[in-house]
C-alpha cells in the first residue's frame, strides 16, 4: 500500500512539472510549436495543456516529456484523432489497468484528439 502511495505520489508531482514546463514554454511565446518544429493550432496548444494536466499520468507521448506506464506508448501507437477520440469518450481497457470513459467531453476531447494526432511518433 504505502509503494503505490508512493508511486502515485512520484506521478503526480511528474504530471505537475510536465504541467509547468509547458506552461513555461507557452509564456515563451512558442506554444504554437511541436515536435519537429510543427506548427500547432490553437486547439491543439489547448489539447496539449489537457493533455499534460489529465492523459500524461498514464501515457507516454514525448510532445508533452510525458513517460506513462500504464496506458500505452502513444509515440509508439501513433492513433489517429478518431481512435484517440473514440478512447476518450469510451475508455478501454486492455488489461494493464483502465482509461474511465467521458474524461473529457466536448471540444476538449477534440483538442486533445486533435494535439495527439498531430504529434504522437513525432
Amino acid at each position: 500500500m504505502g509503494f503505490a502511495i508512493g508511486l502515485l505520489s512520484i506521478v503526480s508531482v511528474a504530471t505537475v512539472v510536465g504541467a509547468i514546463l509547458i506552461a513555461i514554454h507557452d509564456a515563451r511565446g512558442v506554444a504554437a510549436r511541436g515536435p519537429d518544429g510543427i506548427k500547432l493550432t490553437a486547439a491543439e496548444v489547448h489539447g496539449r495543456q489537457l493533455f499534460a494536466q489529465t492523459c500524461a499520468t498514464c501515457h507516454t507521448l514525448a510532445a508533452v516529456h510525458a513517460i506513462g506506464r500504464i496506458g500505452p506508448n502513444l509515440d509508439v501507437l501513433q492513433p489517429p484523432a478518431s481512435l484517440v477520440l473514440y478512447a476518450i469518450h469510451n475508455g478501454f481497457a486492455q488489461g494493464h489497468g483502465q482509461m474511465p470513459a467521458g474524461l473529457y467531453s466536448g471540444n476538449d476531447a477534440q483538442d486533445i484528439a486533435r494535439f495527439v494526432g498531430a504529434v504522437a511518433g513525432r
